[in-house]
């Protein structure tokens, strides 16, 4: 019984991406909690991922004059540690704030009254977007060219130069930068931010059975607010 509810939770998560009115339409009926803290794990393998290709991309240039890739460093341990943390924290931060804002506009437009949970859990279910964009942003990451630092300036950088540090930024921006696919990456975050808020209309919708007009208007502000108070969702 426990497996078939946790393979409906998986459904359901897949569901709101390629068919959002059925989904919605029964996460509705019972929100369960298990759907966002899926996607926060898809979210961190997402993030582990892009770290992971990026740091087999970068080469430092080792004391004895060998080069390596920053993924076999011991350096690496501590960036896959503090991007975790930072996933988890961004993640956590971005969905109590996005529901609290729809709960504060929703009552504004008086929507349906339900448990504040509901809404939060229901919420959460749209963070799927940001997840797939991060696994793209991976692919990517993937196609760049490979990046050589010489010891003097990673290791100047890691103890805080800040010349080292604008070295490595303006080596990034010459080897990676005149990339097309990397120059497409800004452009994500409008993808991120219009389809998130597409299915925040969705969700309202069904969860508080409010008009569809009524819920486009009110997801709109939130996204509008949410970008301005804390970014793209792009974790």
């Amino acid at each position: 019984m426990r497996k078939g509810a946790d393979k409906m939770v998986i459904q359901e998560i897949f569901r709101v991406v390629y068919s959002p009115l059925k989904a919605f339409e029964e996460i509705a009926k019972a929100p369960n909690v298990k759907g966002p803290l899926l996607i926060l794990l898809i979210t961190l393998l997402a993030s582990v991922s892009v770290q992971y290709i990026s740091s087999t991309k970068t080469f430092l240039q080792a004391e004895s004059g060998e080069y390596v890739p920053l993924a076999a460093t011991e350096i690496f341990t501590g960036q896959l540690m503090s991007t975790l943390i930072d996933a988890i924290f961004r993640f956590s931060i971005n969905w109590l704030i996005y529901g609290l804002m729809f709960m504060a506009v929703l009552k504004l437009f008086r929507g349906k009254e339900g448990p504040w949970y509901h809404l939060l859990i229901t919420i959460g279910y749209t963070f799927i977007v940001a997840a797939i964009f991060i696994f793209v942003n991976a692919i990517i990451v993937s196609t760049l060219p490979i990046i050589s630092f010489e010891f003097q300036v990673w290791n100047g950088a890691l103890e805080g130069n800040e010349e080292m540090l604008n070295v490595m930024i303006l080596e990034y921006d010459k080897t990676w930068g005149s990339s097309l696919a990397y120059q497409v990456r800004p452009y994500f975050s409008i993808i991120v931010a219009t389809w998130t808020a597409a299915l925040g209309a969705v969700a309202v919708h069904f969860l508080r059975e409010v008009s569809w007009n009524k819920a486009i208007v009110v997801s709109a502000i939130v996204s509008s607010l949410s970008l301005l108070l804390m970014g793209p969702l792009i974790f």
